[in-house]
């Protein structure tokens, strides 16, 4: 007999989306909509296993209509008897006893889901015929520093006839991982594991580690730029003592993002009509586009550049757009001359020369008086 899984994690359910403005709560759409996929898949193809491996939810505290959701999805899985197990990651798991609870801990309240929330390896056990199948989950420990392997020292359950690990940290080796954050080596991902699935890295990528098969499932929806290029969805399993049988990747429907280089010239005339031209081409009312603005360019030239006239162009065009204009250079045709160097004292004695000079005769008396007591009183502070 064979056990059959849905690998999901990183579906980041009710950003914030701010950057979105009016178009913020259709953002925040794209990312249950991607969900809905899942959840239609698994009442179609009814997995024993559905797994989510950390940042389900992008905060601590999403919103009461996002919670329903989630709390009216989690129940009609349940209902179809399928095993909902996860763990917090870095976004929905509190930092400090002030932000409280993870918001997951409310739908294990339901008993529709299991949530494994210590920081330690926790078994949970389940029966699927004939085989036992033994899900160890540990959830994010924030606390960790860079150097601290959250599985270095760890006694892992060995019962069952399948043997799955569920966290959210990133990998010694995988592509996403660059050394500066807590992590787990190589050496601690445990043999004789069925297999080891993780959460974080928001790009789908397996491979084998001391004979266990780790797996990134990936993100669900686009979350920056970094994602643009990257296919996104979840893993379809299926597993057997042996280990994995069969696999699949499933594709969720994304909102597509890209980036526009344009590179603007002093000879192209207006700078607007020149990037104008570029996004004629690449139009497309889904798209999320980044428009990264260079060149070198006189102040002439450059006036006539109008960011507010090239969002009103975009409007109707993409879904979204933003402008990256850090490689956009002014070229200056006259040398800036130094300031000459100075003191404190040297300046308070030119305003005071200049107030003197606009005073009538009978105040220049009090002006000077004013002068040497405000020097003397610098000078007590050491100011020279």
């Amino acid at each position: 007999m064979t056990v059959h899984v849905l690998l999901t994690a990183d579906n980041h359910l009710d950003p914030s989306a701010v950057q979105y403005g009016p178009r913020r709560f259709e953002r925040k759409r794209d990312f249950q909509h991607s969900f809905d996929v899942l959840v239609n898949f698994a009442l179609e193809n009814r997995p024993d296993l559905f797994l989510i491996g950390g940042d389900f939810y992008d905060g601590i505290l999403p919103g009461n209509p996002t919670r329903a959701y989630v709390a009216e999805q989690f129940k009609r899985l349940h209902e179809k008897e399928i095993k909902i197990v996860l763990v917090s990651g870095h976004h929905d798991t509190p930092r400090s006893i002030e932000q409280g609870v993870s918001p997951l801990s409310v739908h294990a309240k339901t008993g529709h889901v299991y949530f494994l929330q210590d920081p330690r390896p926790t078994p949970k056990m389940f029966h699927f015929g004939t085989e036992t199948v033994n899900v160890t989950g540990m959830s994010l420990s924030p606390g960790l520093g860079p150097e601290q392997d959250p599985l270095s020292g760890q006694e892992l359950s060995r019962e069952g006839d399948v043997k799955i690990f569920l966290t959210h940290y990133p990998i010694e080796g995988f592509e996403g991982y660059f050394g500066q954050e807590t992590h787990i080596g190589k050496s601690s991902i445990p043999r004789n594991f069925q297999l080891f699935a993780s959460g974080h890295l928001h790009r789908h990528q397996k491979n084998t580690i001391n004979g266990t098969t780790v797996v990134y499932p990936g993100s669900t929806e686009r979350v920056s730029f970094n994602e643009e290029g990257e296919e996104k969805g979840f893993c379809w399993l299926e597993l057997a003592k042996t280990g994995i049988v069969h696999q699949e990747f499933h594709s969720t429907p994304a909102r597509p993002m890209e980036t526009l280089d344009s590179r603007v010239t002093g000879e192209g005339g207006s700078l607007t009509r020149q990037i104008q031209d570029l996004l004629e081409k690449r139009r497309g009312a889904e798209k999320i586009l980044r428009i990264r603005v260079t060149g070198r360019v006189s102040l002439d030239q450059l006036s006539t550049y109008k960011r507010s006239a090239l969002q009103s162009y975009c409007q109707e065009r993409f879904f979204h757009t933003e402008f990256d204009e850090d490689g956009l250079n002014v070229l200056t045709t006259e040398a800036i001359e130094s300031l000459p160097r100075t003191t404190p004292l040297e300046e308070l004695g030119r305003s005071f020369q200049s107030l003197l000079s606009n005073v009538k005769e009978e105040e220049r008396l009090l002006v000077h008086e004013a002068w040497k007591a405000t020097v003397a009183r610098l000078q007590e502070e050491g100011v020279s």
